[in-house]
């Protein structure tokens, strides 16, 4: 077919193809396999994949599987990831004991384990790398990359490895420059993500060195250092890192081409304030992002970082009188601070414990006891999910499938 066709042509059909397609094509020909293989045609496939309606990104989630004890990676749609007839869809309505089979529908599902025992509405994706600690922790999700973090806390630095789960290929990253044998224990924060500008992939690690006169890890500024897979090396920011404190274990998001975490002035040392502290991967420099004023001096203030329809978001836990609960704010102008604004109230009572993400449909995923619930804002209903995994391991990106790392050796990425 090259003989006939141009290569425009060639390029313009096969870059139409999904993944698996492409694998088993690089196998036509020599011509074929530079072909899919080239950074232009990767570049080039993952900007139509990204551009298609007909196909948007599908939602990853990740959690720590009790009863496989198995780290979990599912595919699901970002229209409706958890759909509510999930487990009725099988059921026949005009049976005389439909009635009978619905009461008994939630001892059916957990005797068949739960969600995943209905092999519909995810596909289920296979590591490649199983953890040597408890779980595994995604540190973010880019163009059908994850990264993921094997971190053993305050005394060693661990393992990193970049995935893509389309073509089932993994690499592990080089050992970072600040580790417990140069410079002692410490805690880190970090964050991954695209710098267009350069078209490379970018882990940066905020490391907080144990204090000298006590033991907590709180001395600003933290070292920060930068693992870029263009290069296959890690090297340090020349800028100073940022004047706060990153909670360990504090989830980022990538935005606007910058990397974000929540943060705070150190305890103790004059007046007391929350921010979200940024890191632009193209420039590598720290900036501040302004919380709502209403946050802004809580101490102690449980907060994560979320992206909802796009937008910078902020999931606080609040406790009033004996109420606790959540709320969703979103920042609807980037960086203006007056823009933040308060979607709605998360109360189901007692027992809740992370607030996951926000889906496209408007569902809160959120946990409790372990357990993965859906709750909508407006009717404040729950709707149990029936999977179970270790609080802490719970986490939701968005998902392309790209053909990144396909040429790529030893952590470098191919020309």
């Amino acid at each position: 077919m090259s003989d006939y066709l141009p290569n425009e042509v060639i390029i313009e059909i096969l870059s139409r193809l999904p993944v698996k397609s492409l694998i088993r094509f690089r196998g036509v020909s020599k011509t074929w396999y530079t072909l899919i293989s080239s950074a232009h045609f990767i570049a080039t496939h993952l900007n139509r994949a990204l551009s298609n309606p007909q196909h948007p990104p599908h939602l990853l989630l990740h959690h720590l599987n009790y009863e496989l004890n198995k780290d979990s990676f599912t595919l699901h749609s970002s229209d409706d990831p958890f759909p509510h007839n999930h487990f009725t869809k099988h059921l026949d309505y005009s049976s005389p004991a439909i009635h009978i089979l619905l009461l008994s529908l939630d001892k059916e599902i957990e005797e068949k384990g739960g969600f995943f025992a209905y092999p519909s509405d995810f596909i289920e994706l296979h590591c490649l790398h199983q953890s040597i600690n408890h779980f595994l922790y995604v540190v973010g999700s880019s163009n059908g990359l994850l990264c993921l973090a094997d971190d053993v806390f305050g005394n060693k630095v661990g393992l990193y490895v970049l995935w893509n789960p389309s073509i089932q290929k993994a690499i592990s990253l080089p050992e970072p420059n600040i580790g417990f044998r140069s410079h002692g224990r410490f805690i880190h924060s970090l964050g991954f993500g695209y710098d267009p500008k350069t078209e490379d992939y970018k882990l940066v690690r905020l490391v907080y060195i144990e204090g000298t006169t006590d033991i907590r890890f709180n001395t600003v500024p933290p070292l920060v250092e930068i693992y870029s897979l263009r290069t296959s090396a890690w090297h340090s920011v020349k800028a100073p890192g940022p004047p706060y404190v990153i909670e360990m274990w504090s989830l980022s998001v990538f935005l606007n081409g910058a990397v974000h975490w929540p943060a705070h002035t150190q305890r103790h040392q004059g007046a007391f304030r929350n921010v979200i502290v940024s890191f632009d991967m193209n420039d590598e420099a720290f900036r501040e992002v302004a919380m709502p004023k209403s946050l802004q001096g809580v101490e102690h203030l449980n907060v994560t970082v979320a992206i909802v329809d796009g937008l910078l978001a902020l999931v606080p836990f609040n406790e009033w009188g004996n109420e606790e609960f959540y709320s969703v704010w979103v920042m609807k102008e980037y960086g203006v601070a007056e823009s933040w604004t308060k979607l709605f109230d998360i109360d189901i009572g007692e027992g809740l414990e992370r607030v996951i993400g926000v889906t496209k449909n408007g569902e809160v995923l959120l946990t409790k006891a372990g357990n993965l619930f859906s709750y909508g804002p407006s009717s404040q209903q729950t709707f149990d999910l029936h999977i179970r995994g270790a609080t802490d391991s719970f986490s939701l990106d968005t998902y392309v499938e790209s053909l990144l790392l396909l040429n790529t050796a030893d952590g470098v990425l191919g020309n």
